[in-house]
């Protein structure tokens, strides 16, 4: 694990057990976002007549507590939350219980952009993907190419990658997030991703079909011990070729 990348276990074992309440207005647009948007993204679905795979497996890297795999855990067959933090990964497993996905929505610690990647998230179950999905933590990344890379090698072929994050430059300061969250803007190695930036890091992974981005129009608000900060994200797609 790199410097940087554990700089951030550290950080978000320290906010998993509050997240959920934190960031409640985001984590409740991130939901409400892919499951609105959810024919976009893909039109393979346990529901749908493209759907017919054996099995439909999504991944969420990254996944925190899992906003992106509780909104589309109802339409596959299974879902694998990985991320670095021990903490958040058993507030994602907890909140799979409540949620009554336990069944097919679990969780993993690991790192997939360590140079060895561990054998516990290197099996079969761990690969081939419908759908892998990003959500508020690719400007966490220390090599955003990278990791784009080694994520779009876990996805079969045609499948969807998702990306959720930052709009850069937006009307709201850039710089707001240092002065009112210092130690979570010590973790961030991006200040969020224009359209061309974001297609630019599809094409390099190998993900250059059906690419699009949609910037939300409603900015979602970060709070935290009495300040808050309001910011604009944008949802992004590209297809395995």
């Amino acid at each position: 694990m790199s410097t940087f990348t554990e700089l951030n276990r550290q950080y978000f074992d320290k906010q998993a057990s509050s997240y959920n309440g934190d960031f409640r207005n985001v984590l409740e647009t991130i939901y409400n976002q892919v499951q609105s948007r959810r024919s976009w993204i893909s039109d393979i679905w346990n529901d749908t007549e493209t759907g017919k795979d054996p099995e439909i497996k999504v991944l969420e890297y990254a996944c925190g507590t899992g906003a992106v795999s509780s909104a589309l855990a109802p339409f596959v067959d299974k879902v694998v939350g990985i991320d670095v933090s021990e903490e958040m990964i058993k507030q994602y497993n907890s909140n799979a219980k409540e949620t009554g996905f336990a069944g097919k929505m679990a969780g993993y610690v690991g790192d997939l952009f360590a140079e060895s990647v561990p054998a516990e998230i290197s099996g079969p179950e761990f690969q081939d993907f419908d759908l892998v999905a990003v959500s508020m933590a690719l400007h966490h990344f220390d090599k955003p190419e990278f990791a784009l890379k080694r994520l779009g090698e876990r996805l079969k072929k045609g499948g969807m990658c998702l990306i959720i994050d930052l709009v850069p430059e937006d009307k709201h300061s850039p710089h707001a997030m240092g002065h009112a969250f210092p130690e979570a803007n010590a973790t961030i190695r991006t200040h969020g991703f224009t359209a061309e930036h974001m297609q630019k890091l599809f094409e390099s992974a190998g993900l250059s079909h059906k690419v699009d981005y949609c910037v939300i129009e409603e900015p979602v608000v970060f709070r935290k011990e009495g300040k808050e900060i309001s910011k604009t994200i944008f949802i992004a797609r590209a297809q395995r070729t």
